[in-house]
């Protein structure tokens, strides 16, 4: 029976081996996107003493991304994205709301769900 440091020689020489870390995504233009399967989200706490925001996990055609798209956002659409379903997010740039105060603005699209989905076996909680 091989070990483990041999699987994993074989696994990548096989091309069998899956990158399970993310891929942090910033937002810096409009019309930067995310077109995927939606995984999960988990709660971050920001450093900047702004509160709590989620930060989401994609599957993409490129491999996992994470990314946040601000508490305005979350309040809009965080708790209506299903796990296992594909959606196009696509940035529209940031809004003045009020005085110096500014929001990312989103458009999020479901496209449906994705056939081959396995639910994760747990959500990330708080980004270290």
């Amino acid at each position: 029976m091989p070990n483990y440091k041999q699987m994993y020689d074989k696994a990548v020489k096989d091309n069998t081996v899956e990158q399970l870390t993310p891929e942090y995504m910033e937002w810096k233009k409009p019309d930067d996107r995310v077109i995927g399967c939606f995984i999960s989200r988990g709660v971050v706490e920001s450093s900047g003493g702004g509160g709590q925001y989620y930060q989401y996990v994609f599957e993409t055609d490129k491999g996992r991304v994470k990314f946040h798209m601000g508490r305005a956002t979350d309040n809009d659409v965080g708790a209506s994205l299903t796990p296992g379903v594909v959606y196009c997010i696509t940035f529209l740039g940031k809004e003045e709301i009020s005085g110096s105060r500014r929001v990312n603005k989103f458009n999020v699209e479901e496209i449906g769900p994705s056939g081959d989905f396995v639910a994760p076996s747990t959500d990330i909680t708080k980004d270290e």
